[in-house]
């Protein structure tokens, strides 16, 4: 992409960009202005103090030296502030609409991006992007003008030397651009392998238990120098293309033109076609601009190898968010009709035709065997699916024709894996309820059995649980799910597989408590267990995928095969 067009991609809805900018911009020009006059004052030594041999002229050189070292300096230190205000400004606003951004996509768009891709994106991509406005712009346009004033000031001088002298220019900015086409090749093949590397890396610190459970550690570092024999050859040659362009550019300034002018230079003194002096001050312009010119050449180099990152950034804010109006939904009612779902790249149905009822204040238990598909049917349910068919509606308002918000208001789902942060309990549930009091704190967790627990810890509601609540065992995490899903008292409750890793006595007293609660609400209890849906109001079973049976424990008992093959598993089983 050309500079202009990222600088609008990259500032598209972001507010308080422009102010930092143009102060720096002002600034940049400060300095240009400043910059000339030492070049200036330098003419002026060469032709009146040391030429004309005038000493008396060398105090106003001086005096005018240190004025503009100076004001340099001021100009520097302020627009340094205004530097630093822009990058951090910029940084936060730009990880924030990221964040919206991926949180406002449709759950199965967003799952066609991994953790790593995700993180890079937020925290690498995104500090790059920042970068853009003082390194790939104003720096950038910083030297090219001072450039393009420095070969006017050439040209003025001795168009001759000047013009014979430019040639070096189209040369090294086709040579660097052709590198920077190189490295930018090489950026993005290693950016897709440092997207795979990064999401090894989150699962192998996710899942460390296991890893260490099931002595993978020696697997796992395999995988590691994998990962890194794929990577090296290509970090190599993206840095090789970006050092030979810098290479070249500062050989070119340092060896080639200084030589050629030089000996150009020294040509036209000796046939008289110039003077000592001229040449003198030419040669020190000369320096200054070619230096410009490398700096354009590097910027070049730089910018296509960052256009990697920043193109990832450009390409999120430019995806469609598909995001939905929010709808308050005031009915408590579920239907789903014809309901059909398939995951990508599966050629049969995960569910197939599935319709049921459940009214406001019934109890309905889905069971059925292990990929039967109990737990997908849970996340159309609540809108983190998509389906190819049917609908879901609550209320009478079709849940894939709101926002998530207006399902998340309605609806609430207690899992088998409870999604628990690395922090306090008292923050975990206050997630359900930000304003909750202390005691609807104690009194939801009173109810889910795990107060007991939790009043025998040092710091109580204040104890930190660890990643994903590793402090905790598999029961109590899902204790404390249900009392977050209590707190929450949403009007209907989705519960899959959450009491699977409490004992009888725990299960039991939490189902009390769970047909408190239901007076007014619409449950739903997906189980493996048969024993926590025996008094549900209906029972549905499920078996690849469809709906196999429907009805009261009394009326599926001893009169439904599918029905009574997984009641007498369990029970044989125990």
């Amino acid at each position: 992409m050309k500079r202009w067009d990222t600088f609008k991609a990259l500032t598209r809805d972001i507010d308080g960009i422009h102010r930092p900018l143009i102060a720096l911009g002002l600034f940049k020009l400060w300095n240009l202005v400043f910059g000339l006059i030492p070049l200036f004052l330098y003419s002026f030594l060469v032709n009146r103090v040391l030429v004309d041999k005038n000493l008396n002229e060398l105090w106003p050189v001086i005096a005018g030296y240190l004025a503009v070292f100076l004001l340099t300096t001021i100009g520097i230190a302020v627009s340094k502030r205004f530097s630093n205000q822009l990058i951090l400004k910029y940084d936060v606003r730009m990880k924030n609409r990221l964040l919206k951004k991926y949180i406002s996509l449709d759950r199965d768009v967003y799952g066609t991006y991994s953790i790593g891709d995700v993180k890079s994106r937020i925290e690498n991509d995104a500090a790059v992007a920042g970068r853009f406005f003082t390194t790939h712009l104003l720096d950038f346009a910083y030297a090219v003008v001072y450039a393009v004033a420095l070969a006017v000031i050439l040209l003025c001088y001795d168009w001759r030397i000047a013009l014979l002298s430019f040639i070096f220019v189209p040369v090294s900015l086709v040579t660097v651009n052709f590198l920077g086409v190189k490295a930018k090749k090489a950026g993005e093949e290693l950016w897709k392998l440092q997207i795979k590397y990064e999401s090894f890396l989150h699962a192998n610190f996710q899942n460390w238990k296991d890893v260490k459970t099931n002595n993978l550690e020696e697997a796992q570092l395999a995988e590691l120098n994998g990962h890194y024999k794929k990577i090296r050859p290509l970090w190599f040659l993206n840095q090789l293309y970006l050092h030979f362009g810098i290479t070249y550019s500062f050989f070119t300034k340092n060896f080639i033109t200084q030589l050629f002018i030089y000996f150009i230079g020294g040509l036209f003194v000796i046939k008289g076609y110039s003077e000592v002096g001229v040449l003198l001050v030419f040669i020190s312009f000369y320096g200054q601009f070619f230096g410009f010119i490398e700096s354009i050449s590097n910027s070049m180099m730089n910018y296509k190898s960052d256009s990697v990152n920043i193109e990832k950034v450009i390409g999120i804010l430019n995806l469609e968010s598909g995001k939905r109006p929010y709808k308050k939904i005031d009915g408590t009612d579920l239907n789903v009709e014809h309901l059909t779902f398939t995951y990508e790249g599966n050629d049969s149905f995960t569910l197939d035709g599935i319709s049921f009822s459940v009214s406001k204040g019934e109890h309905l238990a889905i069971v059925g065997e292990s990929g039967s598909g109990k737990s997908t049917l849970a996340k159309l349910l609540t809108g983190q699916l998509k389906p190819q068919g049917g609908t879901v509606s609550v209320g009478g308002i079709d849940i894939y024709s709101v926002s998530s918000e207006s399902v998340s208001d309605k609806v609430s789902i207690v899992t088998q894996e409870p999604v628990l942060f690395n922090m306090t309990i008292r923050d975990n549930l206050l997630l359900a309820k930000p304003d909750a009091t202390e005691a609807e704190l104690i009194g939801c967790c009173r109810r889910a059995r795990i107060y007991d627990y939790i009043d025998t810890l040092q710091d109580k509601l204040d104890t930190v649980i660890g990643e994903k609540g590793v402090k905790l065992s598999g029961g109590q995490r899902q204790r404390l799910s249900i009392a977050r899903a209590f707190l929450q008292d949403r009007d209907i409750i989705i519960f899959d597989e959450s009491t699977s890793a409490l004992d009888n006595e725990n299960e039991s007293d939490i189902i009390t408590e769970l047909k408190s609660l239901s007076s007014g609400k619409t449950m739903i209890s997906i189980a493996h267990r048969l024993s926590t849906i025996l008094d549900c109001d209906q029972v549905m079973v499920l078996k690849a995928g469809r709906v196999v049976a429907f009805g009261t424990h009394t009326s599926l008992h001893n009169r439904n095969e599918a029905y009574d093959l997984l009641f007498r598993s369990q029970y044989m089983a125990g």
